[in-house]
């Protein structure tokens, strides 16, 4: 009972850092991390069990080798061992052309079932880590999730949790759930998100704000051309209320560079008034590897839902999507959400 039997859909760069992640701190210390343990699971307790994909380059090879196939641009920490894991053909159910681009090779291998394997396999919690721009792919995994009774952590913008049909359908069956879009660990929208917190805690008032970036990888690509409408919305509403009143806002991406592979760069700009009416505007850039961005919260969510399971929890697990998404049920500050996820875990 102590190992949380993991499966992942979507062999992308969040994959690669979470399956390299495991394994590196299994022994390399703790940095890095937001929580050692997680009501009492460590990172080891973690075990992958199964994982699915549509690219040809992924299908068919074990997990630990998938992970570094491309287009993945993920940077190699560790020499993960052979999990005994092969990565299964799952429905291609979303278009894949990408302007100017070709990134994905759809594998002409028939699709497993999704649900079978993750009653077979004993998983306890699917990953959902499948392109920003699958929604159909993603709404697939969660009825697949729901049908095997295994917990759903909707790492993608696709509406899961916000959905009302698919959440009361979770709170009926008694399955936890959580979800939309992955806050990262120190990302454009937490970091713009912290520092428009911080001015108004310093009693500051913002006049005007954006967030952009620019990156590169498959994501990048995904959301300039597929997803930028729906992204900038996220990010914008995740964003807004940081302060509780409104000026004018922008968060989103601009442009991909493919050379940037997996790395991107956020620009943020302030411009507001402080003590007397004392103008200001402030300049910021951060530079980050996107996919590591996302492991320390999906560790401390994947333990957080092995916690919601144990207590026979269902439906959306608010202090979870509070914490670890951009777009929960109920949003909160920063503080306030890391405090229920404290309290949450340990109750």
């Amino acid at each position: 009972m102590r190992r949380i039997r993991v499966a992942v859909a979507g062999v992308g760069n969040c994959c690669s850092a979470l399956v390299q992640g495991v394994e590196y701190y299994n022994g390399n210390g703790m940095v890095g991390l937001i929580h050692e343990e997680v009501g009492g699971y460590a990172v080891s307790d973690i075990e992958f069990v199964a994982a699915f994909d549509v690219d040809s380059r992924k299908v068919g090879r074990d997990l630990s080798q998938a992970i570094f196939s491309e287009p993945n641009k993920t940077p190699r920490i560790v020499e993960p061992s052979l999990l005994g894991v092969e990565v299964q053909m799952g429905p291609p159910l979303d278009t894949f052309e990408n302007t100017g681009e070709a990134l994905v090779e759809v594998a002409e291998e028939k699709a497993v079932d999704v649900s079978r394997v993750l009653k077979d396999r004993g998983v306890d919690v699917l990953v959902n880590l499948v392109s920003g721009s699958a929604t159909e792919s993603s709404k697939y995994y969660a009825e697949a999730a729901l049908d095997a009774g295994c917990a759903f952590l909707n790492a993608a913008p696709a509406p899961i949790v916000t959905e009302e049909r698919i959440a009361s359908m979770y709170s009926s069956a008694g399955v936890p759930l959580v979800g939309d879009d992955l806050l990262d660990q120190i990302g454009a929208t937490v970091a713009h998100i912290g520092l428009l917190e911080f001015l108004h805690r310093r009693g500051v008032r913002i006049d005007e704000s954006y967030q952009l970036d620019v990156g590169g990888g498959a994501e990048s690509v995904n959301t300039l051309w597929k997803t930028r409408g729906l992204k900038r919305d996220i990010k914008t509403s995740a964003v807004s209320g940081s302060v509780p009143y409104e000026f004018p806002l922008v968060s989103g991406s601009t442009d991909y560079v493919d050379f940037l592979e997996n790395r991107r760069d956020s620009f943020f700009w302030f411009k507001g008034s402080y003590f007397g009416d004392a103008p200001f505007t402030m300049d910021v850039k951060l530079n980050t590897v996107d996919a590591p961005n996302a492991g320390a919260i999906l560790l401390d969510v994947i333990r957080g839902l092995k916690i919601a399971r144990s207590r026979g929890l269902g439906g959306p697990i608010l202090p979870l999507c509070a914490y670890g998404f951009k777009r929960p049920p109920e949003r909160h500050s920063l503080v306030e959400a890391y405090s229920l996820f404290r309290g949450f875990v340990e109750e």
